[in-house]
C-alpha cells in the first residue's frame, strides 16, 4: 500500500515561484516516483491537476497515484461523457512538474496567476491521502464548502469514520 500524505502545512513562494516543499511530504513524493531511486538526478516527479477556471486550488499527485487514476479512467467505456470529463481534467489540465535537489517545487506563471501566488505569499498544502491540495489561504477550496454542508447535515455528533466498511473478523 502506498504511502499517503497527513496534516497541513504553510509554504511561502519565493521570487521565482518556488516553493519548498516539507521533508516530510517530500518523502511521500520521493516513495511514489518510481523512477526516482533509479534516475539518480535527485528530482522527483509528480504532476499538478490545476482543473477548471473555477478551481481556487491545484492538486499535486505522486506519479503511482496519477498512474492508478489514469488505470480507472481507460476502464471507463471510450467515448462516455464520464471518460471524457475525467480525461480532460486529469490529463488535459494538468502539467508534470518536479521537486529539485533541494526540495522546491517550480509552479509554472500561469498557474501561480491563476491562485494569486506572488512573491512572498503565504500557501496552504493541505493533504488529502494520496494527493495534496495547494491554495491561498484567504481562498478556502471551494469543494470544502460542498463538504462542510454535507457534513452539517448529519449534525455534530456524527463520526464520519462510520462509512468505512465494518472489519471482518472471519
Amino acid at each position: 500500500m502506498a504511502r499517503k500524505f497527513r496534516g497541513t502545512e504553510s509554504v511561502k513562494v519565493d521570487g521565482k515561484g518556488r516553493m519548498s516543499v516539507p521533508a516530510r511530504l517530500r518523502r511521500v513524493f520521493d516513495a511514489g516516483d518510481p523512477g526516482f531511486s533509479t534516475a539518480n538526478t535527485g528530482r522527483t516527479q509528480l504532476v499538478a491537476v490545476y482543473g477548471p477556471d473555477w478551481w481556487n486550488w491545484i492538486e499535486l499527485y505522486t506519479i503511482d497515484a496519477i498512474e492508478e487514476i489514469d488505470e480507472q479512467i481507460d476502464k471507463l467505456t471510450r467515448g462516455s461523457p464520464q471518460r471524457r470529463w475525467l480525461e480532460m481534467l486529469m490529463n488535459g489540465q494538468s502539467t508534470d512538474l518536479e521537486i529539485d535537489r533541494e526540495g522546491r517545487l517550480v509552479l509554472p506563471q500561469k498557474l501561480r496567476e491563476k491562485l494569486g501566488f506572488t512573491e512572498g505569499a503565504e500557501t496552504v498544502f493541505e493533504s488529502r491521502g494520496d494527493y495534496i491540495q495547494v491554495y491561498h489561504p484567504d481562498t478556502r477550496p471551494k469543494d470544502v464548502a460542498a463538504l462542510e454542508d454535507f457534513t452539517a447535515q448529519h449534525g455534530p455528533e456524527f463520526d464520519p469514520r462510520s462509512f468505512l466498511d465494518p472489519v471482518d473478523e472471519g
